[in-house]
């Protein structure tokens, strides 16, 4: 079992997710930062953080995620901080349907479904 309240962030591998994965874990909480690209995955353990590779576009990724969480945790996390998400510049319609699916694949469906998956552990 984990000591430290565990707490799942994802999008961490700039800004606001990332520095708030760095704050968080230098206040005594056990972080699991997110990203989506392997390299920045690779970076934020150099950073000492425990980090998984997670695409909220991509389904099986989440399922993935999930399993190694729930190995890492004993199904136990305090908290869920959904920061992975991205906009498009430009008007919408001159933006592409495929353009438009893919940010509404992560920044809504995969949300809502790591959201649900979050409350069944």
């Amino acid at each position: 079992m984990p000591t430290a309240k565990t707490i799942l962030i994802t999008g961490c591998s700039s800004g606001i997710g990332y520095t708030t994965a760095i704050e968080l874990q230098k206040r005594g909480f056990n972080v699991i930062a997110t990203a989506r690209k392997v390299e920045d995955v690779d970076c934020l353990a150099q950073e000492g953080l425990t980090a998984l590779q997670l695409d909220l576009a991509d389904s099986v990724s989440i399922q993935q995620a999930v399993k190694q969480i729930i190995e890492l945790t004993d199904g136990e996390i305090y908290g869920l901080f959904n920061n992975g998400a991205f906009g498009q510049p430009g008007a919408v319609e001159d933006l592409s349907r495929d353009v438009l699916r893919y940010q509404f694949e992560t920044n809504v469906f995969g949300t809502q479904e790591l959201e649900g998956v979050n409350k069944s552990v």
